[in-house]
């Protein structure tokens, strides 16, 4: 009876130590305590269809890649916020409007959001009625405030400082509405500034509320998406890069990060105990359309899924999954082809830290690129036509 008593302590003792190593596995494996994010639908996990029922992205096949079933992710898979939070060991961030427990983080991002108000867009000729998401930039910091206000514990100091922050990919809906109406050019380079001033406010504000780790990603090379490449085709081939991606496009939105990445890197001489991240998912995206084969993708400019409803029965092999929105091959693409050479977070190399060491990077000064990319941008474009929301 000693005997069997002792060899059924011991195995006690085995699984609690055994448990134990699991724990401890779980915790050093996870290096923020929660993800909160912010953004449009390249962040969005589900927000929108929580709101609208019943909508395309809440039917098959959406979803059907990774989670076999719709989530409200407008892709056929997961998106590079799900690839962040499996890699740092957080469960997939969900959608603050589904409700539930939030103590892993929280997604305020919403489909159609923008950073600027429709007042604000307004201002610059861009009609925004029933277009655009009234869920903007400032209505998401608004929501993720009352969560704060929920719940004690999610005003901890050390909660927050411990948190990953993704504000963005947000403003490529400001322009897609200004480009949808056919704004003259001269004023849709008006708006990128207060772009930027919407995203360095709410980055300011997110700091003021106890924010430590913020990753900021730029605009994807949007002369590379199919819509646009349809709306938009051009019978002379100097408008296009060596990819087959429009020029004038894929300029715009390097001046929009060039202006972003300015901006971060006076955020982070102001701020030098925060960390402020720049994901550079244009530079990411270009790599992959410069090397597809790299990645898998043999259909660049082809989305899987057309109009008529019927969609390929391979979309790892195509960057665009209805034309406009990233296959979950590509938003794994430039997931994985971010910078790794910068900043070491959890023994990993995610995005270039626009601070270091606990010092604020010294940025080469962007006033040249800045310039360079204006004359681009005095050049009278190709008539932009009207394109759905």
């Amino acid at each position: 009876m000693a005997t069997a008593s002792a060899y059924s302590c011991f195995f006690i003792l085995f699984l609690a130590l055994l448990l134990l190593q699991v724990q401890v596995h779980a915790r050093r494996r996870s290096c923020f305590s929660a993800i909160f994010s912010f953004g449009d639908s390249l962040q969005d996990t589900g927000n929108f269809a929580q709101a609208f029922f019943n909508t395309t992205v809440s039917r098959s096949p959406w979803g059907n890649t990774y989670f076999h079933r719709p989530t409200g992710r407008f892709s056929d898979g997961r998106l590079i916020i799900d690839f962040i939070a499996e890699r740092v060991g957080l469960p997939l961030v969900q959608p603050y409007l589904a409700g539930g427990d939030f103590s892993k983080g929280a997604n305020f991002a919403f489909a159609g959001a923008t950073a600027l108000s429709p007042n604000e867009l307004g201002r610059f000729g861009v009609d925004t009625t029933g277009c655009l998401s009234k869920n903007t930039l400032r209505a998401q910091i608004n929501w993720f405030e009352q969560l704060l206000q929920s719940n004690p514990s999610f005003q901890d100091p050390n909660f927050l400082e411990s948190s990953l922050f993704m504000v963005g990919e947000i403003g490529g809906n400001d322009y897609n509405a200004a480009l949808h109406q056919d704004l003259p050019y001269h004023k849709l380079i008006r708006i990128v500034p207060r772009v930027i001033h919407a995203i360095s406010s709410t980055i300011t504000r997110l700091i003021g509320m106890g924010a430590k780790t913020l990753v900021v990603p730029g605009n994807l090379p949007i002369g590379c998406i199919p819509a646009w490449l349809w709306q938009y085709r051009r019978d002379d081939p100097s408008d296009y890069d060596g990819n087959g991606c429009l020029l004038w496009l894929n300029r715009f939105s390097e001046y929009h990060n060039v202006r972003l990445t300015a901006q971060l890197s006076r955020l982070a001489r102001t701020y030098p105990n925060v960390t402020i991240a720049y994901a550079d998912y244009f530079g990411a995206g270009m790599r992959m359309f410069s090397d597809q084969s790299r990645f898998g993708i043999s259909e660049p400019f082809a989305a899987c899924c057309g109009g008529n409803g019927h969609c390929c029965r391979d979309p790892e092999k195509y960057a665009s999954w209805e034309g406009f929105h990233p296959t979950e091959a590509t938003y794994k693409a430039i997931y994985e082809g971010c910078p790794r050479r910068h900043g070491v977070w959890c023994r990993y190399k995610l995005f270039r830290l626009l601070r270091s060491a606990g010092h604020a990077a010294t940025a080469p000064d962007e006033r040249p690129r800045l310039r360079s990319l204006s004359k681009h941008m005095d050049a009278t474009p190709p008539r932009i036509r009207i394109v759905a929301c």
